[in-house]
């Protein structure tokens, strides 16, 4: 759905009248609106349209109304059944990190659940942990590692293709893959070529994939868990603005998220849940 539907059902009106009234705005404060790697961008000087986001967000805040949570699209999918008390859920398909932090240094929303080991703090942002889990290695069954139960090397790994991350949008995950060879490179495109299965098999049949211990399920039965850990350790951040961190309103929250995770959390040991709020540090 597109943002400015999105707008008009949030504000009960129709769609043109959105666009019409955001023309206006943007006229009156001088600024653009330009797409981005799928999102809209204001370019030109924020600054005074950043103090009104400012005190609006405040006045959210200070009179009860209903606030806004974003998350990373492989969070959302263990946060459908959870309850969240005059919270308002925002966009929970986030592929990088850039957007939703902006947004949430700007205080267009009011708290966002991203992923460690790159949660990225700044001034003015507080994260608090929620969980902490390793990364799991995965690959379709059929995959000739499948029905491997001893250790794997990484150089064993290194001729086959490994899933995509958006490019520079996860830099510390991306050096423990990197560290393990495990992104694209002219190494592994000549290893792959070299490989018994090129041309004889579909690139989807010998994928190697990552998956916490709370996103397995979104595998399925088609895929299978290898013995081999990445070296790092992961898991979700509840990050908010500094003024609101020791807010009730975040406590609660924070509480309402511990309490559905730990649940989705029980059969799994390897998942550590933070159940008083911990200060996330990098």
């Amino acid at each position: 759905m597109r943002t400015g539907q999105r707008a008009a059902e949030a504000l009960a009106c129709a769609q043109p009248t959105v666009s019409r009234n955001s023309r206006k705005c943007l006229e009156l404060l001088d600024l653009q609106l330009a797409r981005s790697r799928g999102e809209w961008r204001l370019i030109g000087d924020t600054e005074l349209i950043n103090l009104e986001r400012h005190v609006h967000q405040q006045w959210r805040w200070s009179r009860d109304h209903t606030l806004r949570l974003d998350a990373q699209h492989w969070s959302a999918p263990g946060l459908d059944g959870v309850a969240l008390d005059n919270w308002q859920r925002g966009n929970f398909n986030y592929l990088d990190y850039e957007q939703p932090l902006a947004l949430l240094q700007d205080g267009v929303i009011d708290a966002w659940i991203c992923s460690a080991p790159d949660a990225p703090l700044r001034d003015g942002l507080r994260g608090l942990r929620l969980t902490t889990m390793p990364m799991h290695l995965m690959v379709p069954v059929g995959h000739p590692l499948a029905e491997r139960r001893d250790a794997i090397t990484w150089d064993e790994l290194l001729p086959y293709p490994v899933l995509p991350l958006p490019d520079g949008s996860f830099p510390v995950f991306e050096q423990v893959l990197r560290n393990c060879g495990l992104l694209p490179s002219a190494a592994r495109e000549a290893a792959m070529k070299q490989a018994p299965w090129f041309g004889q098999s579909p690139v989807e049949a010998m994928l190697v994939g990552y998956s916490s211990p709370l996103t397995l399920h979104l595998f399925g039965d088609d895929w299978v868990r290898l013995p081999q850990q990445l070296p790092v350790e992961v898991g979700d951040v509840l990050m908010v603005r500094e003024p609101y961190a020791d807010h009730p309103r975040t406590q609660a929250l924070f509480n309402q998220l511990i309490d559905h995770i730990a649940h989705l959390a029980a059969p799994h040991k390897d998942v550590v849940v933070h159940r008083q709020p911990v200060a996330y540090v990098v």
